[in-house]
């Protein structure tokens, strides 16, 4: 029975007034959650993930500060042709004029500190470089002190096993740990009211897309263009499978026109999301070797994607096993970065734990150059490895590799060593107590081949 002054029986108006502040504060906490899943209250951290806004003036580019460094990446894309990319200090800038074409624009903050801007276009003057004339694409250059790429930028993949996790007590972890977020729709809407980047994914290959048409390709945009109106920054597109070798699901058998629909579905999603992060998950070996052979179609995808997915990492089933494969994929990397687009390095899950994981973050440092990401196997608060959370500093100079296999690279805080497939194993004496997220403190490290140390000072 109810009492009607709202007092239980036997229970004193003192210790009903506490009862009915405890319920006030707990409906106050209940409310700032929903503001907070609604990303009324968004932290702060949303504000700097925010792109620039571009704008053209004859052809002088301006556009609105972002990030804390001054300091931007442009990138340029000749309407049918190649992009790429160059560091600006500043906020305007005076291209090169390319005469007869017509450039798209797009800028964001360096060190992934913004996302891309909206894309503006100039339309040159002048008759078009005829075929054989072009100068080589410029490679895209880096600040000299290599700021923030002693840093970890960890991508979350945030599927099932994470979900217990997505709650708004647990936002201040999540804005600690990671910089960006792979969620799955319609679960992963959660996460687009945590202030974190948050990109949605699909698979064209296992989503009942394929193999593609024009009526497919057009749902599967539908789905995109129904994540960015809940919020996503971006998307991910899974199984991205150009040579038959890598075909999987429903995905057709034929070389074409199944590539070349590939290339048009990363398009479609890059015009449905102009100023969106897109991730791509093309396997290394699968679209490295149509890139040096100046392949169409995976040309026309690197034109649109903003982070390339590196599958399997550097880890036993990565398929880099020898020295010249190891060396080969750097390759790779460089290519990306001169073209404005950043790697995501995966771990692989049969990498055994701790010591596969420490030679995959090790030789993350020695490419990273700010942008890139890394992330872990089922990372979550109750599991989680202290060496994704290492700082190294900024780079002193770029990777060096010794005639016995060991690979080095320096930073204002640390060191990463690794010691690629094939090299000799080797004692590292440190000269110094320094600290390793696997071993603890240490003056001098043995590592064999495939073995890795990142090491704080």
């Amino acid at each position: 029975m109810r009492e009607s002054s709202g007092t239980r029986t036997g229970e004193t108006p003192s210790a009903a007034a506490s009862q009915r502040a405890r319920a006030t504060r707990r409906n106050l906490l209940a409310l700032l959650s929903l503001l907070l899943l609604a990303g009324l209250l968004a932290p702060a951290g949303a504000e700097a993930a925010r792109p620039p806004v571009l704008s053209v003036h004859g052809e002088a580019l301006n556009w609105t500060a972002r990030g804390r460094h001054n300091t931007y990446r442009l990138m340029a894309r000749v309407v049918g042709g190649q992009h790429t990319s160059s560091i600006v200090h500043g906020l305007s800038i005076t291209p090169e004029a390319v005469p007869g074409e017509t450039v798209v624009y797009r800028v964001k903050a360096a060190y992934n500190e913004s996302r891309w801007s909206n894309p503006v276009s100039i339309t040159y003057q002048g008759e078009p470089v005829e075929e054989g004339e072009e100068e080589e694409p410029p490679v895209e250059e880096e600040p000299s002190n290599g700021e923030a790429a002693g840093d970890v930028k960890y991508r979350l993949d945030a599927r099932t096993y994470f979900n217990r996790f997505a709650t708004p007590d647990r936002v201040p972890w999540l804005q600690k740990h990671a910089s960006l977020v792979k969620a799955y729709a319609p679960f992963g809407d959660v996460y687009v009211g945590f202030g974190l980047p948050t990109i949605s994914y699909h698979d064209p290959s296992t989503e009942g897309f394929a193999p593609l048409t024009p009526t497919s390709i057009a749902s599967y945009v539908t789905k995109v263009t129904r994540d960015a109106r809940v919020g996503y920054a971006g998307a991910f597109i899974d199984d991205v499978n150009l040579t038959l070798g890598f075909r999987d699901g429903t995905q057709s058998r034929e070389r074409e026109p199944e590539k070349h629909r590939l290339a048009l579905l990363v398009e479609a999603v890059r015009d449905a999301q102009p100023k969106g992060i897109l991730e791509v998950n093309t396997q290394y070996y699968d679209i490295w070797p149509l890139l040096k052979a100046h392949d169409p179609d995976a040309e026309r995808i690197l034109q649109q994607v903003d982070i390339m997915t590196k599958e399997f990492g550097v880890g036993p089933t990565s398929g880099i096993d020898t020295r010249a494969e190891y060396a080969e994929f750097f390759n790779y990397v460089e290519y990306l970065h001169a073209r404005g687009i950043a790697l995501m390095l995966c771990t692989d899950p049969n990498a055994g734990g701790v010591p596969g994981w420490e030679y995959n973050i090790a030789t993350y440092f020695l490419f990273n150059n700010g942008d890139d990401y890394i992330n872990g196997v089922e990372q979550t608060p109750s599991n989680w490895w202290s060496g994704y959370d290492v700082n190294l500093g900024d780079a002193l100079g770029p990777r060096e590799r010794s005639a016995s296999g060991l690979w080095t690279r320096r930073f204002t805080r640390g060191v990463a060593y690794t010691v690629e497939p094939g090299g000799a194993t080797q004692t590292i004496r440190l000269g110094k107590v320094m600290h390793s997220a696997e071993w603890g403190d240490v003056e001098s490290v043995t590592l064999k081949e495939r073995q890795g140390a990142v090491l704080e000072q």
